[in-house]
């Protein structure tokens, strides 16, 4: 080989090598930012803050696209150089995270009262004063308590219910029957208690202290989601979930 092109060849993988190609530690990225964004590096971590009138879509390495709602602080922290764990402080984002491969290090986001596990996935995370939510897009979380077991209400009844109420056509007075019905079910409201539990697509659970209350997908909440994803709709085709 030519001694110019085994120097070029040589130059070629010191720079894969600086740039990450081969171990080192993955970028965390503004990619869109609108309004007051904060971007700060602290002791080996990323803290992403914005003000009332801020948003941002941030790249967190292999990891996928967050997006960061007004009002919110995330805290972005690394194992083995992948961007892979999420503390959520406060406010409102929005994960749109890439399937993990085999060699990958496990997702997590941090709330104060849970620690959600992902495997490729889209969901919302609500951190606010009097509102604690986790809504989901599509996939699934592992939610595990940051505490003691959490006692999960869930609502089959209600949600089916609600279906039967905007496909149905029929008369008012035989939907007040049915939703008799739905009270006397609703009486007998399904409880347990666990440490950790499983969410899916199109599901979403609110917090109250420990008290766990899993429902269909609310109209508010889908509405913040697809706001998000409007402001992060050049980055999230790129996403493998």
């Amino acid at each position: 080989m030519d001694k110019r092109v085994r120097r070029w060849v040589l130059v070629l993988l010191l720079g894969m090598s600086a740039t990450g190609m081969c171990g080192a530690e993955e970028d965390v990225t503004l990619v869109r930012q609108q309004g007051a964004v904060q971007l700060d590096s602290r002791d080996g971590r990323q803290v992403v803050t914005t003000g009332a009138d801020g948003r941002a879509v941030v790249k967190a390495g292999a990891a996928g696209f967050l997006v960061v709602e007004r009002n919110s602080r995330l805290e972005i922290a690394r194992t083995n150089g992948a961007a892979n764990v999420f503390r959520q402080l406060s406010g409102m984002v929005f994960y749109a995270l890439n399937r993990l491969r085999a060699d990958s290090s496990p997702l997590q986001v941090h709330t104060a009262t849970a620690v959600i596990g992902v495997r490729g996935t889209r969901f919302l995370v609500v951190e606010q004063a009097g509102r604690q939510e986790i809504g989901m897009r599509k996939g699934q979380v592992t939610v595990t308590s940051a505490r003691e077991e959490f006692e999960i209400h869930r609502r089959q009844e209600q949600d089916e219910f609600a279906a039967f109420r905007q496909e149905a056509n029929e008369a008012m007075a035989r939907e007040r029957r049915a939703f008799a019905d739905y009270q006397a079910k609703n009486a007998r409201e399904f409880v347990e208690f666990r440490r950790e539990f499983q969410l899916g697509a199109d599901r979403m659970v609110s917090f109250d202290g420990q008290r766990v209350t899993e429902t269909a997908l609310g109209e508010q909440t889908r509405r913040e989601m697809e706001g998000l994803e409007q402001f992060a709709a050049q980055w999230l085709p790129l996403v493998e979930d």
